[in-house]
């Protein structure tokens, strides 16, 4: 079948060096949880057909954040292979922004949190950005515009959230969470930024969370429209500030799959003028990648495509010959627009993660030096963010290194639907035993250095303010490696047990694996009983997981 997405823009009218600042990505890390459940598993759970989900909203999965896993504990883990990819000084860090639309403190910023844990430098800019799924996208845009004037030289922006919807609701199959992380730099080695952005904002009531509510409202048609027409709007707006342009791969925020691909049909049918003259470009335009194992027949989901395009080029006065050889010079075309859809149908609604981690999987899996990426980014409420990246020559020496996102493709475990519905609800209670480590390797520096009360609470390494606010008394460093084997038996870890054990060189370990296991630094939250003397404050334990291998 001739594949569809058509949209081909002419090349730059003025010098590519225009068009791109010297601002961009220096590495880049990601997370999601491992625990996730079938959208097969979940429509025989809810009395519907499997097609619903798989082939109406193109989803084959949904990843589920354990108990005690927050948008603190992946953001750790996104920023630390972020970090150890590029291998970058956490000091050279001067400023940490988080995007995001799942509140930890009503008052008290993630990045704040983020920033101490992961030991960048002291003189540093921290903000937490909410505006819905742009949160990550608006985050960016502060860094390279702060960068560019010279108040700050190297940021850390994450983007991390989990979907949450009620029990057996419309949106329940829609869920998911994960983070990434950027190093937004000067003269970066993957990628820089388009110098100009498109933009378009509007008060629209498609999609909201009343304060105080735990769940979100969305409207159907009403909030699909919306998407499709910020989209829209931000593309043209895109192309009136650069002008034309010609992209090598498009990405759109994805609720679900089906979304960007009911954006790319409208795009095609609505703006053909973009890509008629200059589809032929593509006739001998080889593919960079063969299509994603992960990702299942779509044909249903654009079976009407070539039907839609005819129509639009015989209005535009094209012959059927004509129309037949362009349809044919664009067979490959889906290797460059779908692929990355796999992220979005595997991990689900990431929310402000969402069209950056599909950029990633471009960036791991099929980017050559030169390559030109078309983002569309949309927040609920409502706003979109276009923009272009191109990658640059060094992105080997960075992306080479791992994990990868195929990491978390492969390494995962199923929930039975009773399991995420005990998580979900709030009623799980991860089994955890306490033991000691030693590194794997005695020269291997990879960890995290943290600091602690009497009592196990956690806090900052700052004179003056290096004490617990609830009265207990001690300062306690510990380093904790990436990397550990497990050297003692494990004992059981009681329900009741205090925190203590982390100052008597002990860890907390999920599970009850056998001597010698290898383990893999975590992080669990956990919360500080009302009745202590602070009430509502937060506490985040480093939790052992145990791997089956090494990255």
């Amino acid at each position: 079948m001739p594949v569809l997405f058509l949209f081909i823009l002419a090349m730059p009218t003025f010098p590519e060096s225009d068009l791109f600042s010297e601002i961009g990505i220096d590495s880049i890390g990601f997370y999601t949880p491992s625990f996730y459940v079938t959208m097969k598993d979940l429509a025989f759970s809810r009395e519907v057909d499997p097609k619903k989900f798989e082939e109406g909203l193109l989803i084959q999965e949904m990843r589920v954040p354990d108990a005690g896993e927050d948008i603190v504990t992946m953001s750790v883990k996104a920023s630390q292979n972020a970090i150890l990819r590029g291998k970058i000084d956490p000091k050279e860090i001067d400023a940490v922004f988080v995007g995001t639309e799942t509140v930890t403190y009503a008052v008290k910023s993630v990045s704040n949190i983020l920033a101490e844990i992961l030991g960048v430098s002291k003189n540093c800019l921290t903000q937490d950005i909410y505006n819905a799924c742009a949160g990550a996208t608006l985050a960016i845009l502060n860094a390279i515009g702060l960068i560019e004037n010279g108040i700050i030289h190297k940021a850390l922006v994450i983007g991390a959230d989990i979907s949450s919807y009620p029990i057996n609701s419309p949106g329940e199959p829609t869920q998911g969470a994960g983070a990434i992380a950027f190093i937004i730099s000067r003269n970066p080695r993957v990628a820089t930024f388009s110098r100009k952005f498109g933009k378009v904002s509007g008060n629209v009531n498609d999609f909201f969370r009343p304060a105080g509510e735990q769940n979100a409202q969305v409207f159907g048609k009403y909030s699909v429209d919306s998407y499709l027409n910020f989209q829209l709007s931000a593309f043209d707006d895109l192309s009136k500030n650069v002008g034309e342009f010609i992209a090598d791969y498009y990405v759109f925020h994805a609720p679900f799959s089906k979304l960007p691909i009911k954006f790319l049909q409208k795009l095609v049918t609505e703006r053909s003028e973009h890509f008629v003259e200059h589809a032929l470009n593509w006739e001998n335009k080889p593919p960079r990648s063969r299509l994603s194992p992960h990702l299942p027949s779509i044909r249903y989901s654009i079976k009407h495509m070539p039907s839609l395009i005819t129509s639009t080029l015989l209005r535009h006065g094209y012959s059927r010959q004509a129309i037949s050889k362009i349809l044919g010079s664009l067979s490959n075309l889906k290797h460059f627009f779908l692929p990355h859809l796999t992220v979005p149908m595997h991990f689900g609604n990431i929310y402000s993660a969402s069209v950056w981690a599909q950029i990633l999987y471009i960036l791991e899996n099929s980017a050559q030096p030169g390559d030109i990426l078309y983002f569309g980014s949309y927040g609920s409420g409502a706003t979109c963010i276009s923009g272009l990246i191109e990658v640059k020559d060094q992105i080997s020496t960075v992306m080479d290194e791992g994990p990868r996102l195929e990491h978390f493709f492969n390494n995962k475990i199923k929930c039975s639907i009773q399991e995420y519905e005990r998580i979900h609800q709030g009623f799980a209670r991860p089994h955890f035993s306490l033991g000691t480590i030693e590194k794997i390797d005695s020269t291997d520096t990879r960890g995290l250095t943290m600091h602690f009360c009497d009592e196990g609470c956690l806090i900052p390494d700052i004179p003056g303010l290096n004490n617990c606010p609830q009265g207990h008394s001690g300062f306690h460093t510990a380093f904790y490696p990436l990397y550990g084997r497990l050297v003692s038996d494990p004992v059981e870890l009681p329900p009741s047990s205090d925190f203590t054990f982390i100052n008597h060189g002990q860890v907390r370990i999920l599970g009850k694996p056998e001597k010698n296991s290898l383990l893999e630094f975590n992080m669990r939250r956990v919360e500080i009983p009302a009745t202590t003397k602070v009430k509502g404050l937060l506490n985040w334990i480093p939790t052992y997981t145990s791997i089956n291998k090494l990255e």
